[in-house]
């Protein structure tokens, strides 16, 4: 499951001075003069974040659009709509910007960070929300400014999905494809109408034929026919977790075909195929006989009580609730080997997913390994103030492994792992000595908070038991990573994911308090570990993304590496309940991802020997 705990702001705001009060002088509402040549309607291919700031439109004004431009030059105005994002190349030396939402009579401006050179940009997302003010001065739905500075960099980056645009609420879950010949695919869950677990989502992608620079429109992975597009226990359809592919050019059949397992409903596998470079997908079917499920479906009702717990809903604002569940969590060091809680790890399985982000077809047999993971509990809704911990817990899972050996035209369940310490999302890659590595989420919910790997010596039959990867920290309840290989008989791995800092929170001193050894801490400082030995030991890491960032793929360039991940941004200091939540919980405040990131990571030397360029050892 995605359970989306993030570190609180770690980017730094400009001060309230410049970015919640602003200056205004008169000036028509329906200036609208477009600037030729500097603004987008898509990102720059190579700049990187540099700072976040927030704005209101008047109270009840800026519902359709609003107007922005550079303060010294008014003939660079841009035009933006409600829901949608523009760029604007910023010239030299802006250090302030002008705007007005449309309804309002007078300009407003706020101030940003000089540009440190002639190549940056701003960005600007309009969306609604209801504006809050002293003794509810307003409480309308109000125009919600989001603005972004950016940097240029060395290396190609640019920004394929940003939350709130092209119909969808959020993009999560990201999955990169870099195929045979060269495009690359950016795979994303697109939510609506929020970012929950449970939340109507598709799966949906975007190409680009030039590197990252640019992409193509936004495409629906899977057409669901209308009949047969409801989802499970009351919750609507949900199209996600894929894990995609690409056949050897040399495969006796189907060479260069695209497979994307997926699952439906977190209950059911899907797959689907593309022969044409992923411009189009077909076949879209069910794999039958690779899950342990009752046909009548989930026990959609089962909760925290099935592991002998009362604790099914945790309440923010109730110190006391809180105790009640962190006592609980200091209790559970080791669940997998706990005899009562092990138990339960048996019987039909109530929530199923595979990979994310990749499948692995191996070198010499040609067989397909699809990596997956189940659990016993599906979780509840969480709800406003309330944390569902049930939901954190079908992260208490095992790891499988799917396996084809006709390229994809049937398809088996390998034989069950060993326990050992669990297994959630993970990757599978294949060493020079024809041996598989796993490397997976842990379930670091009350317990060991490191990643997992086990190994397989007979091309995914059977897996060793997972052990933890003691260079490669996990926050509260898990992140999922990436792990790939530098290449198909190389003993170099790289892995991606979080590496945050240990937190300043309310909740952190409780557990402090308690002696529980927890770290709450959540998601950001998405950093790459590197391994030369096969993936025993990881004495070498990059920060990759010094924020707010969570999950990540990874695929090989032929210079270095290529990345996928989700970034988001701090939220705004005027929202006094954020600010609140912020203090109380730190990391575990839900946020979801603002945007997803493409970026090189370029390795001068080849992806054997030489170390990332342009990032900092961590």
């Amino acid at each position: 499951m995605f359970w989306l705990v993030l570190a609180p702001t770690l980017l730094v705001l400009p001060s309230p001075a410049t970015a919640g009060i602003r200056q205004e002088t008169d000036g028509p509402s329906d200036f609208v003069v477009e600037a030729v040549n500097r603004s987008f309607s898509s990102p720059p291919s190579a700049a990187r974040r540099s700072s976040t700031i927030y704005d209101w439109c008047d109270c009840g004004h800026g519902l359709t659009s609003v107007t922005f431009w550079p303060s010294h030059d008014r003939s660079l105005a841009v035009a933006v709509k409600a829901n949608t994002t523009r760029w604007l190349h910023l010239p030299h030396r802006t250090t302030a910007l002008s705007w007005i939402c449309d309804g309002m009579s007078s300009v407003a401006s706020t101030s940003i960070l000089g540009p440190s050179s002639s190549n940056a940009y701003v960005s600007l997302l309009l969306s609604t929300a209801e504006k809050p003010g002293a003794f509810h001065a307003c409480s309308k739905y109000t125009g919600r400014l989001h603005w972004n500075t950016w940097e240029a960099t060395p290396h190609v980056s640019s920004v394929p999905f940003t939350s709130g645009t092209e119909g969808y609420a959020c993009f999560k879950i990201p999955s990169l494809l870099r195929t045979a010949a060269g495009t690359l695919l950016a795979f994303s869950e697109a939510r609506t109408p929020d970012c929950g677990d449970f939340a109507r989502t598709d799966t949906v992608y975007k190409r680009s034929v030039d590197g990252g620079r640019s992409w193509g429109p936004l495409t629906l992975l899977v057409q669901v026919p209308r009949e047969a597009a409801s989802g499970l226990c009351g919750h609507p359809m949900v199209v996600g977790n894929i894990a995609p592919v690409q056949l050897h050019a040399t495969s006796e059949r189907y060479p260069n075909r695209i497979l994307v397992p997926y699952a439906r409903n977190n209950f059911e596998i899907w797959i689907i195929h593309s022969d044409d470079d992923g411009i189009t997908f077909v076949n879209d079917r069910l794999i039958p006989n690779v899950t342990i499920t009752d046909r009548t479906g989930p026990e959609c009702d089962r909760g925290m009580s099935y592991f002998g717990f009362d604790v099914d809903r945790v309440s923010i604002a109730n110190a006391g609730d809180f105790l009640r569940w962190a006592q609980l969590l200091c209790n559970q060091h080791d669940p997998y080997h706990n005899a009562a809680l092990r138990s339960k790890l048996s019987g039909p399985w109530q929530f199923i997913g595979i990979g994310p982000p990749g499948s692995l077809q191996l070198r010499e047999s040609g067989r397909i390994l699809v990596p997956g993971y189940h659990s016993y509990v599906r979780g509840l809704l969480q709800s406003r103030g309330t944390i569902a911990t049930s939901q954190l817990y079908n992260d208490f899972a095992l790891a499988h492994v799917m396996i084809s050996d006709d390229f994809g035209d049937t398809w088996r369940l390998g034989t069950s792992w060993p326990i050992g310490q669990g297994g959630n999302e993970n990757q599978l890659v294949q060493l020079g000595d024809g041996s598989v590595l796993s490397n997976s989420r842990s379930f670091a919910t009350g317990s060991t908070q490191f990643r997992l790997q086990a190994r397989s010596m007979d091309a995914g039959e059977t897996f060793s038991a997972s052990t933890y990867v003691y260079e490669q920290p996990q926050g509260f309840n898990g992140c999922q990573g990436s792990t790939i290989s530098s290449h198909e008989s190389s003993n170099t791995v790289f892995v991606a994911g979080p590496d945050p800092p240990h937190p300043n929170s309310v909740v952190q001193e409780l557990v402090d308090r308690l002696g529980c050894g927890l770290n709450m801490t959540g998601r950001s400082h998405l950093t790459l570990w590197k391994s030369v030995d096969g993936g025993r030991s990881y004495p070498q890491k990059w920060l990759l993304d010094p924020g707010l960032s969570a999950q990540s793929s990874l695929q090989t360039l032929p210079n270095g590496l290529a990345l996928l991940y989700e970034q988001a941004d701090p939220k705004p200091g005027d929202d006094q309940s954020a600010s609140y939540m912020s203090k109380l919980l730190g990391n575990l405040e839900v946020l979801l991802p603002t945007r997803f990131v493409y970026r090189e990571v370029l390795l001068s030397a080849g992806t054997e020997n030489s170390e990332p360029a342009g990032l900092s050892r961590s």
